[in-house]
């Protein structure tokens, strides 16, 4: 398949610029003025277009600080790392699925547990997007999550990011009006064709995440020529096609999709290359916590008898969400707020340590 045209970062010198057009060599430059020479002789040849594109990329992969903002809340995203937790009300999530289904209390308690811990966002979610998930029907996704999010506003207040974590529109529409701040669309608005409607309408941020085909089927067949590239390409659309109908730049947040129709060398490949991701110049959220390439790495590598259950894979989720963050990522989703936050502040204290 073709992709968009793309600068890659080889290294910290060297940028490896792919075209659309498959005849085109891939060019590379080693500084800003050799980049500059190539727009020249862009523009010499016509391509204004292209070349307007390529200085775009250019100036967002020096891009380092972001904001989210809504109804008067702020996050800073570029200093620290932003920790989104993980509230599933659902049956059968592959971790923690059961542990607060309709139970309203006990959800509370839990927010109040991860915003005490260090959680920035809480993301709720009322449907398992596992692989092999059965999908739920829209009523029954919102009995599960809009009390719950009623209960949390009424008991909680209003101080603080909730995410809700649906790519239907309906059930979007109605986490918003009763007070959640963010959409975190598993299908990067591609399921549910009134989703950009309901983003547009209240002016909110989005995740769009990449997903190669739905949760009952996602793990079957996969396959990529590129998984960075098709990946850039398919959020790059998604951005476009949101754009086009009234939804703002700065409202867009992009997720990778660990684990979503990907298979284990995938998700390594994605964290090794997140930085090539900068050249969509918006934030980076990235949902590593407990996935089975953790368990599968540990078992195969370290010769374990059994993989992993889920929540044995802190450990290896650590590791991974310490790659992604030194590769760029913003807002880490995590089941494990209180060692995450540690991890992360300790992370984020010695990377920003000027030393003189």
């Amino acid at each position: 398949m073709g992709y968009h045209t793309h600068i890659i970062p080889e290294n910290k010198k060297v940028y490896k610029i792919v075209f659309s057009d498959p005849f085109s060599p891939p060019v590379y430059v080693e500084d800003e003025d050799q980049f500059k020479e190539l727009i020249k002789k862009l523009k010499s040849e016509g391509k204004n277009n292209l070349a307007k594109d390529l200085t775009e990329k250019w100036v967002n992969l020096y891009k380092e600080h972001f904001k989210i903002n809504y109804k008067g809340k702020f996050l800073n995203l570029g200093t620290r790392t932003v920790i989104m937790g993980i509230l599933n009300l659902t049956p059968d999530s592959f971790s923690d699925g059961g542990i607060y289904y309709k139970n309203i209390e006990k959800a509370v308690e839990r927010v109040a547990q991860m915003l005490e811990e260090g959680a920035d966002i809480i993301d709720i979610g009322g449907e398992s997007t596992r692989p092999g998930a059965v999908p739920v029907t829209t009523e029954e996704e919102m009995e599960r999550v809009i009390p719950v999010i009623k209960a949390l506003r009424k008991e909680l207040g209003d101080k603080f990011f909730i995410s809700i974590d649906t790519y239907k529109s309906k059930v979007a529409q109605a986490a918003l009006e009763e007070g959640v701040d963010i959409v975190n669309d598993i299908s990067g608005m591609s399921f549910d064709p009134e989703m950009v409607k309901v983003i547009q309408k209240y002016d909110c941020p989005v995740v769009i995440n990449h997903t190669k085909g739905r949760p009952e089927n996602m793990q079957e067949n996969v396959y990529y020529n590129d998984v960075i590239l098709e990946i850039i390409d398919f959020l790059e659309n998604q951005i476009k096609f949101g754009l086009k109908h009234g939804i703002r730049k700065d409202r867009f947040i992009i997720d990778p999709g660990i684990g979503f129709g990907k298979y284990v060398e995938h998700n390594i490949e994605i964290i090794k290359r997140l930085n090539e991701l900068k050249v969509l110049g918006l934030p980076v959220l990235i949902g590593i916590s407990r996935k089975s390439f953790i368990g599968s790495i540990i078992k195969n590598l370290l010769g374990r008898e059994e993989t992993p259950p889920p929540v044995e894979r802190l450990s290896g989720s650590l590791g991974a969400t310490a790659y992604a963050v030194l590769n760029g990522a913003h807002i880490i989703r995590t089941h494990d707020v209180k060692e995450t936050a540690e991890f992360l502040t300790i992370l984020d204290t010695i990377r920003g340590y000027k030393v003189v």
